[in-house]
């Protein structure tokens, strides 16, 4: 098991995953994602279908299942949503 310092700046790079930097990222995106999500007046119904997912998919995502994503995939996710909230 891992040993855990504190002194790394990120859980991934902490628990040593070799693609800690992307993970980091992409953990960025979903969280950004989910506050739009909260603050905004759509439903996770309505948001899922803007990002053309199912609502497992999105609920997936934002519950941190997004290892199969790509940053670029997330980033478009994110870039839709602020784009139809302009």
């Amino acid at each position: 098991m891992n040993e855990i310092d504190g002194s790394n700046s990120s859980v991934y790079e902490a628990l040593g995953y070799p693609d800690a930097d992307e993970m980091r990222a992409k953990a960025e995106y979903v969280m950004k994602i989910g506050m739009l999500l909260e603050t905004g007046h759509l439903s996770q119904a309505e948001v899922a279908q803007k990002l053309r997912l199912s609502q497992e998919e999105l609920s997936e995502m934002l519950r941190g299942q997004f290892r199969d994503l790509t940053v670029a995939k997330i980033s478009e996710y994110l870039n839709r949503l602020n784009d139809d909230s302009r």
